[in-house]
């Protein structure tokens, strides 16, 4: 999609390159192609487009109501965790408020075979098991990492079943970098009911109720060539991709229909046409409290109302400890802290009593509120142009604002106010802030990094 500086403005195209012989007589049908020209951000451009989309069948799905459950992951103990580094952490992990818990990479032999490993798990699935009930009887609810559609070399589905891989032209394997790993096809159907297959082991069999499904491989795939898949076209397997998290979504909901689905395409540019069959997305890997609050305007306007977005482990934000990014965009809130004292490798994710007393505040803030279900409404500020940078996001007739600015003094405007007068209040601090209309509607505040202001109707 070329756009170019012009001197009235802009060109821009849609460019295809993929070559065609048209016989006499016969028709050329372009892609279809949305064009909107708006005044402001992305957010309503991106929503004109969902809802031009949702309108052919392409919408994100009604997500269960565990998908805005506050989350903690074991990742801070990283790919050579022990069990009772997990299992220690749980009751810790509920006193904080948190629901969730992710097994995170590390339980597996390989990304591949996607056996357990034993030195961790003696006991194989039995033990797997008692694990899963474990984290129940801790009254949290456990969720399995898992990168399909990736193969490491020497794997034993890369010995046995070749056939699934992806090839270019040339017949070379397609790498998945930095994983040591090959890409599968997903449009080839071995491919999809070997996973599928293992899906419903790790809901229906092991007791997981979420899969955490990683890797920057899993938004799109290139054109594949391998002769054994017999594509009509080698565009297949692109197209395929979304068809294969279909198959992967509808597996895990037979087994458990409150099943929770993620996708975290580690880091990389979100795909559209998977949102049907996700009923969460993280902001992925952010290197910034920004990316945090961009990703979740960006995800907001194209997941719509009732979807569920992640800030990923607040440990990647800003000071490792900026909940309020997730907050203010009405992301669910996630940590991967760990305990002192139990080996951690980072001590940077300790939970120290400093850092535990605002976690809970925070947990504690985001459970009254859940602002992930509420509306966001993107439309009131643009996200490169009002300083400071803000979001809204609306809980019936309140309105919940947040404003970030490495430091701020001066006023601001609240905007969306409706028709009536509206008590302000510090929910952080609890100190009120005056009362505020839509004709009187700018407050004076002095802060650093962020502040919050709610505003409900009087009356």
């Amino acid at each position: 999609m070329p756009v170019r500086k012009t001197a009235d403005g802009a060109s821009i195209a849609i460019q295809d390159d993929t070559a065609r012989t048209l016989k006499p007589g016969r028709r050329l049908s372009t892609s279809t192609t949305f064009l909107t020209a708006l005044p402001g951000d992305h957010f309503v451009p991106l929503q004109r487009y969902r809802d031009y989309m949702s309108d052919i069948g392409q919408r994100a799905p009604k997500v269960p109501a565990s998908a805005f459950e506050p989350i903690w992951c074991a990742w801070g103990y990283e790919r050579d965790f022990t069990v009772e580094q997990v299992t220690g952490t749980l009751p810790k992990a509920h006193e904080v408020g948190l629901r969730w818990v992710v097994l995170d990479d590390g339980w597996q032999t390989n990304e591949g075979d996607w056996d357990i490993n034993t030195a961790k798990f003696p006991r194989g699935e039995a033990d797997m098991r008692a694990f899963t009930k474990e984290i129940r009887d801790a009254g949290l609810r456990p969720r399995l990492w898992w990168a399909p559609l990736a193969a490491d070399p020497d794997s034993n589905l890369i010995r046995d079943r070749s056939d699934m891989l992806l090839l270019d032209r040339d017949g070379n394997k397609q790498d998945v970098t930095w994983w040591d790993a090959y890409t599968l096809c997903p449009a080839y159907q071995p491919t999809v009911d070997y996973f599928v297959e293992q899906a419903k082991r790790f809901i229906g069999d092991w007791g997981y109720e979420g899969l955490k499904i990683d890797g920057q491989h899993l938004n799109s795939v290139a054109p594949c060539y391998n002769p054994k898949h017999r594509h009509a076209r080698p565009e297949e397997s692109t197209e395929g991709v979304a068809r294969f998290w279909k198959a992967i979504h509808e597996a895990a909901h037979a087994a458990n229909p409150d099943a929770l689905v993620e996708l975290c395409p580690c880091g990389t540019a979100f795909a559209f046409h998977n949102l049907p069959y996700v009923d969460q997305y993280p902001s992925s890997d952010p290197e910034s409290s920004y990316q945090v609050r961009s990703k979740g305007k960006s995800m907001k306007a194209l997941m719509g109302a009732g979807s569920s977005y992640a800030g990923d482990h607040v440990e990647l934000s800003d000071n490792g400890d900026d909940f309020a990014s997730s907050y203010g965009v009405g992301a669910v809130l996630s940590t991967k802290f760990t305990l002192p004292g139990t080996g951690a490798p980072d001590k940077a994710t300790d939970l120290t009593p400093e850092k535990e007393v605002l976690w809970r505040k925070w947990v504690s803030l985001y459970e009254k509120n859940m602002l992930p279900t509420g509306e966001y409404r993107g439309e009131l500020y643009d996200i490169g142009f009002d300083k400071p940078e803000a979001h809204v996001v609306a809980t019936k007739r309140t309105l919940h604002y947040a404003f970030y600015a490495d430091q701020w003094d001066g006023t601001v405007e609240l905007r969306g106010l409706g028709r009536t007068r509206y008590r302000l209040t510090d929910p952080f601090t609890g100190k009120s802030l005056g009362t505020a209309t839509a004709q009187h509607n700018t407050v004076k505040l002095s802060f650093e990094r962020f502040q919050l202001i709610v505003a409900e109707p009087i009356g």
